[in-house]
């Protein structure tokens, strides 16, 4: 198969805004776990195809508003995430529920607002929609429900984020690659064995286990380490019963840039691949545990996840190594590149991607 994205996709400005506009504006972004947003004002803040955006508790209902104020424009919410009210840190205007000023300091020196002119200095609302624990928010108002757009996945997703235990691991990195290179280094096994040589490769994951569905594609591999045996069986044990359980390893893309993963339903890994800009990526990715009627970890337990931690960290540096040097390369080269039955899935992403950009979608 040709690959069917041209090299300069990978670097070009103009690609890179139209993919903002046509793309990322076009569908459902993941942004976190319901637990993030577990008390009245925790909230979140990301940007989508360039546009701030906050995702707060908001009196018990998780809300997403552009970021910005509606009096002098500044960013309301200015960490990546926190406890505060929807109140702006410039001149203190606060926000209700429904992004309306509700809260103006010095009020008696404006013009007396009416109620139609406050609710025209409303922030701009978007989307929100859950899959079980996960978080998603959308800046279409036409844009397909949450449910039809991870199609025959959403189920198995919403189980998966329902036996989610604890959060090992967070670990956020920027990377000197186009988004696309991190993605597509993601769906394929055919680099496992020189790039993972020490870490994956030993795990002996393979096959050509595809699904597909709309935009969305996984794999399924058996691992030589099984769950029920050896030195894995008491770690199996301690997370047993579970509602989600494999034999091996799942891995999942929902378009574009969410991967999900989990070795016998006992870790899971939540990764997002954030466009900075042509040449840079945010690469965030967590790490958890599924859930466990023990409330005492043993020994075993304890390093069980100290060794996850550091195979998933060691796992990612190796690939941003890589990516790196592709971003290098790309910008040298007119030729397409091929892809073997081993890359079907980024041939995949690579189809869906093109269709938005050609407005297809």
């Amino acid at each position: 198969m040709n690959s069917n994205i041209p090299a300069f996709h990978y670097y070009d400005n103009d690609i890179f805004l139209q993919e903002s506009q046509m793309l990322f504006k076009k569908v459902w972004h993941f942004v976190g776990f319901k637990s993030d947003f577990l008390n009245d004002n925790d909230f979140i803040t990301l940007k989508i195809g360039g546009t701030p955006i906050v995702v707060q508790n908001v009196r018990g209902t998780v809300k997403s508003f552009l970021n910005v104020c509606s009096h002098r424009f500044s960013i309301l919410q200015q960490e990546k995430s926190g406890n505060r009210p929807l109140l702006c840190p410039y001149h203190g205007w606060a926000y209700d529920k429904e992004g309306i000023p509700s809260g103006i300091p010095k009020k008696p020196l404006f013009k007396k607002f009416t109620k139609e002119e406050l609710c025209e200095m409303k922030l701009k609302e978007f989307k929100v929609s859950f899959c079980g624990n996960l978080c998603f928010v959308s800046l279409d108002e036409n844009v397909e429900s949450l449910e039809d757009f991870i199609g025959v996945f959403y189920k198995e997703l919403e189980s998966m984020s329902l036996t989610l235990g604890t959060k090992i691991d967070s670990n956020s990195m920027e990377i000197k690659a186009n988004w696309k290179v991190i993605v597509e280094n993601t769906l394929e096994s055919y680099h496992v064995g020189l790039v993972h040589a020490e870490t994956l490769a030993k795990l002996e994951p393979s096959g050509l286990d595809f699904s597909f569905d709309k935009k969305n594609s996984s794999w399924t591999s058996e691992l030589n380490i099984v769950k029920d045996k050896g030195g894995y069986k008491k770690i199996n044990s301690f997370y047993s019963p579970r509602d989600y359980e494999i034999d091996g390893y799942k891995h999942i893309l929902i378009f574009p840039n969410l991967l999900i993963s989990s070795t016998h339903g006992v870790s899971f890994n939540y990764s997002l691949i954030e466009p900075l800009d042509a040449d840079n990526t945010r690469f965030t990715s967590y790490v958890f545990t599924a859930l466990s009627e023990s409330e005492t970890k043993s020994i075993v337990i304890k390093a069980f996840e100290e060794s996850l931690i550091a195979f998933n960290r060691q796992v990612f540096d190796e690939d941003k190594t890589v990516c790196q040097f592709v971003q290098e390369g790309v910008r040298h080269t007119n030729l397409s590149g091929k892809l073997s039955d081993e890359e079907e899935r980024v041939h995949h992403f690579q189809n869906s991607y093109l269709k938005f950009l050609k407005n297809e979608s």
